[in-house]
């Protein structure tokens, strides 16, 4: 899974499935904070960003259409498909002394495509693109506990323009894993996230649980507020659930909307859920399948000093999602 291993994730949208708060915007860039931070404290997962050592992923989601849109915007009844373009690459781990690095690249492309494209607005979100960097730092202290540092930086832009600072976000995380059981087949992480985007700082806490069974067939990562559980039909087949909050965060030409408010950046946001199956093709390559429901998506514009200056949300989308990875050292 991609997103398990890259990050992209993941982790993003986070509290949005925490529904009940006024202001989502924030509780989701909270949430993608922890989603990530606990992605991260699993031995597990550094095991997975290693052994998925690259892979290419595309979602296509079905089309939809934004709510509550002013009737002068074109984005009101003009529905869009969001289709989405993933692809990663780890880099070879090394070792200072007993400290482990990990790192990987990782490349997202969201492509929205209108049924009216000829109507130009500056409200209607097109075409982002995300790099980011994942850097993970694991000291063992002992038999069971380890401290990770982690630090991702991400540079996300419709590059409409020049890249500049204001196109880059600042992801830093550090935590604490214990694993569990007689076999150590549980590991548990508490962590603090810090992420910086656009002047703010926000600092969040992050929570993974790792779980394998002692027979290998089951899998459960619970990295909040990503789910994944998978069970092993074979040791080429795998099916199970999947689920994630996922978001991009970017930059924007400063503009005025339709009440002469400053936009300066954008948020898009979707909460994924459905079923998945993972098939070993050939050797390491697998492929992997997912298909549900994109829930509670949102497209808010933000002035520079965070403040809320549209908020729109948008129908629940059907999706699918096909991933082929290259995995080394896992069956």
């Amino acid at each position: 899974m991609k997103t398990l291993i890259t990050v992209r994730n993941a982790i993003r949208k986070e509290v949005e499935m925490i529904f009940p708060f006024k202001r989502i915007g924030i509780i989701k860039r909270s949430c993608l904070c922890v989603i990530v931070s606990a992605f991260f404290l699993s031995n597990k997962s550094h095991g997975q960003i290693i052994q998925d050592i690259a892979g290419i992923a595309v979602t296509a989601h079905d089309k939809v259409s934004f709510k509550d849109v002013p009737s002068e915007s074109s984005l009101s009844e003009n529905k869009f498909q969001l289709n989405t373009y993933d692809a990663w690459l780890a880099i070879p781990p090394f070792e200072i002394g007993k400290t482990s690095v990990f790192s990987n690249l990782n490349y997202r492309m969201m492509d929205f495509n209108y049924d009216r494209n000829s109507i130009q607005d500056a409200n209607r979100i097109e075409r982002i693109h995300e790099i980011k960097s994942v850097i993970i730092i694991k000291h063992p202290l002992s038999e069971k506990w380890s401290i990770l540092g982690i630090a991702m930086p991400t540079i996300a832009s419709d590059f409409k323009k020049s890249v500049s600072f204001d196109d880059l976000i600042l992801d830093g995380i550090i935590g604490l894993s214990k694993k569990f059981g007689r076999e150590s087949n549980l590991e548990v992480g508490l962590g603090v996230h810090v992420l910086h985007s656009f002047g703010e700082t926000l600092v969040t806490p992050g929570i993974a649980i790792d779980y394998q069974s002692t027979d290998k067939k089951w899998l459960a990562q619970f990295y909040w507020p990503r789910l994944n559980v998978l069970y092993s039909l074979s040791p080429n087949t795998q099916i199970g659930l999947a689920g994630s909050i996922d978001w991009t965060r970017f930059n924007l030409k400063n503009y005025k909307d339709y009440h002469l408010k400053e936009v300066d950046y954008a948020q898009f946001s979707t909460i994924h859920g459905g079923l998945q199956v993972h098939q070993r093709l050939v050797g390491g390559i697998w492929l992997q399948a997912q298909a549900g429901m994109g829930l509670l998506n949102r497209y808010e514009l933000f002035d520079t000093h965070q403040k809320t200056v549209n908020d729109f949300s948008a129908s629940n989308m059907a999706y699918g999602k096909v991933t082929i990875t290259y995995r080394i050292g896992r069956k």
